[in-house]
């Protein structure tokens, strides 16, 4: 098998996954992490020869952007002749061209497992989707989006996140689940503020804003993000064309709108022209209409969070 690409994380839980299945079938089995950077002539022969008992073995050769000449050399001998099959060898790459003609062998021969590197918001909650789907579980939407905000920042962070939750949670997670386990890592950004007070989260909503107030953001870019939200959430409430000239014309990222679009689905045109009506009014409270410009925002926000699926 050939574990390719850079994500940890993904080569760790691989390679777990392997021993836990061999294990299953061979209690006896021997497990041996190869580094090929040192690696003797011979030595992969060696370990990979059938032993005096015959136990199974399992052996992870690591990491071959640092192979040297002897591995390559008996790694490809071993792929060109026949071996026993109570071995199982696990290659690890985590990039670059070094070790390319056995990269090349192995493609051609090997299992292949995915390790690339996973950035996006969208490939991460896709991550969050298997990972529940796999456990024979469920997430909602939001609560998978609330979970990527806020334990995203790696792999190994999300996936420790998502076994916590599964592990301490009876049926389906939530996004109140969420925020009780891992609220207090969420970034308190405006744009934090607008997406909770229009998924209709409340308290969420309100304790992001006064974390956001007490780390020094300036109401009036809440108020910005809340707008920035609202006129997605009114245009996506009265479309009904192509969502791809939506995007451009609110020059969002198709990616940003298909959200919005999940979002949209609680709101109505007429709650929607509502808050935008409270948005503009706090807005003008926060430049100067009132003397309490905070507590004016809090207020709208509330009421905005109220509006959501009335």
């Amino acid at each position: 098998m050939l574990l390719k690409g850079p994500e940890d994380y993904l080569a760790i839980r691989a390679v777990d996954r392997i021993k836990a299945q061999l294990r299953s079938r061979h209690a006896d089995l021997e497990y041996t992490r190869l580094n090929v950077a040192e690696a003797t002539p011979g030595e992969l022969s060696t370990l990979a020869s059938p032993s005096l008992f015959g136990e199974p073995r399992l052996i992870l050769a690591e990491d071959l952007a640092q192979t040297n000449e002897a591995f390559l050399t008996d790694a490809l001998r071993f792929l060109e002749e026949p071996h026993d099959e109570d071995v199982t060898l696990v290659f690890r790459h985590s990039g670059g061209n070094r070790g390319k003609k056995l990269l090349d062998a192995l493609g051609k021969s090997a299992v292949v497992v995915d390790c690339s590197s996973v950035k996006s918001d969208s490939e991460k909650l896709d991550f969050v989707r298997v990972e529940f789907r796999t456990a024979e579980r469920t997430i909602h939407p939001d609560a998978a989006r609330a979970l990527v905000a806020a334990a995203g920042s790696s792999l190994s962070d999300l996936g420790s996140a998502c076994r916590q939750l599964m592990r301490d949670v009876a049926g389906d997670i939530t996004v109140e689940h969420v925020d009780t386990y891992f609220g207090g890592r969420v970034e308190a950004s405006a744009f934090k503020v607008a997406d909770a007070a229009f998924e209709g989260r409340r308290e969420a909503a309100l304790r992001l804003y006064r974390h956001a107030l007490a780390t020094g953001v300036e109401p009036v870019m809440i108020t910005s993000g809340l707008a920035y939200k609202a006129r997605q959430i009114a245009a996506l409430t009265d479309h009904r064309g192509p969502r791809g000239e939506l995007a451009a014309a609110l020059k969002v990222s198709p990616f940003q709108l298909k959200f919005a679009a999940e979002t949209a689905r609680r709101w109505t045109p007429a709650a929607a022209a509502d808050a935008m009506e409270a948005i503009a009014r706090a807005d003008a409270e926060v430049k100067g209409a009132s003397r309490t410009p905070e507590y004016s925002l809090e207020k709208a926000i509330a009421r905005i969070a109220d509006y959501a699926g009335r």
